[in-house]
């Protein structure tokens, strides 16, 4: 910011899932700049500034990690919160089986 570098995230088609393309946009140099329009959105809701990006990395970060006892008691919370069937929690619940088994 301080070498005249401004920019953002560009996202298009933000609410498809295979057609989602992200672009990072960077300006050098200029003081007025104006961020391309993204494609399906009626508008710039489909623009990303930087320090938003910034923190949507931070908590991805946050998340625990795949197959962990935290990561099974999270997804069987969402489940219940969707009305499916899931199994009692119990003292055995995301444990690591022995590897013989």
């Amino acid at each position: 910011m301080r070498a005249g570098f401004t920019g953002g995230v560009i996202v298009d088609y933000p609410n498809s899932t295979r057609a989602k393309k992200m672009y990072l946009t960077l300006f050098a140099g200029t003081t007025d700049y104006k961020m391309p329009a993204a494609l399906g959105t009626d508008g710039p809701s489909g623009q990303v500034d930087y320090t938003t990006a910034r923190n949507a990395r931070s908590n991805h970060l946050a998340k625990p990690l795949k197959k962990s006892k935290l990561w099974v008691q999270a997804k069987k919370d969402r489940r219940r919160r969707q009305g499916k069937d899931t199994r009692a929690d119990s003292r055995y619940s995301g444990r690591k089986r022995n590897i013989k088994f």
